[in-house]
């Protein structure tokens, strides 16, 4: 493909392949860049602001991303409302995955509600909310509470699409997704993450087999050796000029003792 600059129109909608990416750091409470670590969507006093966005879609996917493995994830899709910041471009089509079951659950129970009332989720606003919950370690043998456990989670709401701007770009994302949107989209959705072996987890087919067959051809513990495996042969072939080591005595201050073939019959040793 060759990228030839030209002007962009003001409506037009961009989707890349891959993607424009986000990842959300729920440590430190923040969307940050996937390919710079320290940019990140703060406010001046270096807080992490929460986004909106249009939802356009999402795909499950299990497998191993990053240091986790054997696990599910959700990729969604989505163009960007608020607040104005370079990594949340205008008109152009962005991707996060959602790990962790308590992120993904509030994903899935606000996409469910939106479905079940017939609301059209590029209709309106997604909100997004960093949230602190905390669950009680319980003892194995007394089943008393013990520590408090706390940890941050990723909360979804909707709202309508407020002043003329936000109701322009509804319409013009929906009349996009009719047209160039249903090819893009899926391509956008689908395309490869980086250091990912991930399988598509497709609606109204049986998961567990799927997840059955990925983890029968990916072992657990296979991914976090790949680093080493994939390192192995660069460091052998950077030795392979070296001499060889001096041969290692078998036991410190001893020599070794060698026995003639009569010693070692004597000894009942097949020599």
């Amino acid at each position: 493909m060759v990228f030839i600059a030209g002007n962009f129109e003001a409506d037009e909608i961009l989707c890349n392949v891959p993607p424009h990416t986000l990842r959300i750091d729920l440590q430190a409470r923040r969307w940050k860049s996937d390919v710079d670590s320290e940019a990140a969507i703060v406010d001046a006093n270096d807080n992490g602001i929460p986004i909106e966005f249009i939802l356009l879609g999402f795909t499950p996917y299990f497998g191993n991303l990053g240091m986790r493995s054997g696990e599910e994830f959700i990729r969604i899709a989505y163009i960007g409302v608020t607040p104005k910041h370079r990594l949340l471009p205008p008109r152009c089509v962005t991707t996060t995955i959602i790990s962790g079951k308590s992120s993904q659950k509030n994903f899935i129970a606000y996409f469910q509600n939106l479905y079940n009332n017939r609301i059209n989720c590029a209709s309106i606003i997604t909100s997004t909310k960093f949230v602190t919950k905390s669950f009680s370690e319980r003892d194995p043998m007394t089943g008393q509470d013990g520590n408090k456990i706390n940890y941050n989670a990723l909360e979804f709401k909707d709202r309508p699409a407020a002043g003329e701007t936000e109701s322009q770009l509804v319409k013009d994302v929906n009349e996009w997704l009719k047209e160039k949107g249903n090819e893009f989209l899926p391509a956008a959705l689908r395309s490869h993450i980086p250091g990912s072996n991930l399988v598509e987890l497709p609606l109204g087919t049986d998961h567990a087999e799927i997840k059955r067959n990925f983890l029968a051809a990916n072992p657990p513990g296979e991914h976090a050796s790949i680093s080493a495996a994939t390192s192995a042969p660069r460091l052998a072939s950077a030795a392979d000029d070296k001499p060889e080591p001096p041969e290692v005595p078998t036991a410190a201050g001893k020599k070794a003792v060698e026995l003639t073939e009569a010693q070692a019959k004597a000894l009942g040793i097949d020599f």
